[in-house]
């Protein structure tokens, strides 16, 4: 009986497991933190390469390092599975180094779960295209047309004009990308046990932003819901809904000071942290800091769809740095810009929209943000 009980025991680990990943670590010494990806392979295993996490053939070499990915490796680009299946191999990896992995949950991942697929690169459908695709497509089709005649029967008038607008609507790989990211199937899966927040020594990562105005919950409490939320077909919560929650909110990356200043600081007091580290809206090209330095903006539109910027935010120790193009520049955070925007004007000498917003900042009446 205590033998059965243990086997139970074990099997709901191995189910469950997902819930059990821990929301906190401290002790680290070396933190690499990247935004969004959004599909673009090349663009990944560079910045990789460029915090000397990954050797020449792509496997993990950064030790004990924490490397920090904060969601949206999908849409927008073709690349997303080829970024998934590189990172499935990298947490083995890095995991039996000392190190770790954090791939935390994105809106663009959830939308793929919860079938949002506006923004899927029509390459993510080609890359999944097999000999059986045809046959699959037609046989999705049919029923999709069957389903729809039953609603609209004047359809049956203009039948074949139906069916080609149906292909369009729904390309060769689209049966194929959606056994893989419907949920309990294997790439949703992989995202739902995940985290959607860490705490790592004094610093919260995730996507897009906490929400200071609103209740605040344990990150265990906001790991957990949004797990089980993906993990079945839930009508979203107000976790993974638009707006308000940590995959969307966008108010520490856009309100004013006199909005978000002061319940930012009771709510970095409550986790007991010094900063949060976003992604999710995207800064003109560089690592910023807002609010002395409490909040860190990382998505620095790295996928060429948002023009291929090269930079992740670096913490060795105390020390904060971006990791521009490969060269650190110290990040500031209650002192003038000044002498950091220059350094990254220099890196980025071609970037006009970038060296436009550097020449807005410096001939600013103040500096710091």
């Amino acid at each position: 009986m205590k033998t059965q009980k243990l086997l139970i025991i074990l099997f709901g680990l191995v189910l469950g497991g997902e819930a059990s990943a821990k929301d906190s670590y401290l002790g680290i010494e070396r933190i690499v933190a990247v935004g969004d990806l959004h599909g673009d392979y090349e663009q990944y295993i560079t910045v990789l390469r460029n915090n000397g996490l990954v050797d020449e053939q792509s496997d993990w070499q950064g030790g004990e390092t924490h490397f920090v990915q904060l969601g949206d490796v999908v849409d927008r680009g073709p690349g997303s599975l080829k970024i998934i299946r590189h990172l499935m191999r990298l947490e083995k990896q890095a995991k039996r180094a000392g190190g770790a992995v954090h791939v935390l949950i994105g809106n663009h991942e959830v939308m793929n779960i919860q079938a949002d697929l506006r923004y899927v690169h029509p390459g993510e459908y080609s890359a999944l295209v097999t000999s059986k695709s045809e046959m699959r497509q037609n046989n999705f089709l049919n029923k999709v047309y069957a389903s729809r005649l039953s609603l609209d029967p004047t359809l049956e008038e203009r039948e074949q004009s139906a069916i080609a607008a149906l292909k369009v609507e729904f390309p060769l790989g689209y049966v194929e990308h959606r056994k893989l990211w419907e949920p309990g199937q294997e790439i949703a899966r992989w995202v739902a046990k995940h985290n959607t927040i860490v705490k790592i020594n004094d610093s919260l990562f995730l996507h897009a932003g906490l929400n200071p105005h609103e209740e605040l919950l344990k990150l265990s409490t906001i790991n957990k819901r949004v797990k089980k939320e993906l993990s079945r077909r839930a009508v979203p919560s107000s976790l993974t809904n638009k707006n308000a929650g940590p995959l969307w909110y966008r108010g520490l990356a856009k309100n004013p000071r006199q909005v978000e200043l002061e319940p930012l600081i009771n709510m970095l007091a409550f986790y007991n942290v010094r900063r949060i580290v976003i992604a999710h809206t995207p800064t003109p090209g560089l690592v910023l800091s807002r609010f002395d330095g409490r909040v860190v903006m990382i998505d620095v539109g790295m996928s060429k769809a948002y023009g291929g910027a090269m930079a992740n935010l670096l913490i060795e120790g105390d020390a904060m740095m971006a990791l521009h193009r490969g060269q650190r520049i110290a990040l500031p955070s209650n002192g003038d810009f000044k002498a950091y925007l220059e350094a990254v004007a220099r890196l980025e000498s071609g970037n006009m929209g970038l060296l436009k917003y550097v020449e807005s900042r410096l001939q600013g009446d103040s500096l710091v943000n």
